[in-house]
């Protein structure tokens, strides 16, 4: 019995994964409006929410209804790296305007908004 190459093979079985809906599926991350920057919060590991989430803003536009974390239990797999935040601190002390980018995760029954990206803008 001749073999298929294994290009073929792997060619074959993705194929079949994603036309079967077994194939994992990678949330695409919705768009805010640019907006300012009301807050921002950095956890450390010695917090108590840490293993919760990793940090979080909150945009001048929607800041008494939600806020956009990430990393931890909430937003496994959405971390900001340092220079992330640092940008992100930087816009909000100078006020410039930040579009973010996020998916909606679920943890214990709960929806929770996870930055995934953020386009900063000087208005």
């Amino acid at each position: 019995m001749r073999s298929l190459p294994s290009v073929v093979t792997s060619s074959v079985i993705a194929f079949v994964l994603a036309t079967s809906g077994l194939a994992p599926r990678v949330a695409a991350a919705d768009t805010g409006a640019p907006t300012g920057v009301s807050q921002l919060m950095i956890l450390e590991p010695g917090d108590a929410s840490y293993k919760l989430f990793h940090g979080a803003v909150w945009l001048d536009a929607d800041k008494a209804t939600t806020n956009y974390r990430w990393g931890g239990l909430q937003c496994k797999g959405r971390e900001l790296s340092d220079t992330s935040i640092q940008l992100l601190f930087a816009a909000f002390r100078s006020e410039y305007q930040v579009a973010v980018e996020y998916v909606v995760s679920e943890y214990k029954g709960k929806q929770f908004r996870c930055l995934t990206g953020f386009t900063i803008t000087k208005s």
